[in-house]
């Protein structure tokens, strides 16, 4: 057990404080990602609007047109 929990901190440390040029460009790369993202979750539901489901999609579209045959 404390080989599993000596990798994960191990794991941890290497994000929180990457050695090599490669591995803090990643990390830089990833904490701009999760920053776009969590902005544009923000500001898409800012104003406490849900998904739409597939019922109230089809409600708004309208009904499906039949094709001639």
């Amino acid at each position: 057990m404390s080989a599993i929990l000596s990798s994960l901190i191990d794991f941890l440390a290497a994000g929180v404080r990457p050695r090599t040029p490669l591995a803090k460009a990643i990390v830089l790369v990833l904490v701009i990602k999760f920053v776009g993202i969590v902005g544009i979750t923000a500001f898409i539901f800012a104003n406490g609007a849900k998904p739409v489901d597939a019922a109230a999609m089809a409600h708004l579209i309208g009904p499906r047109a039949s094709l001639p045959q």
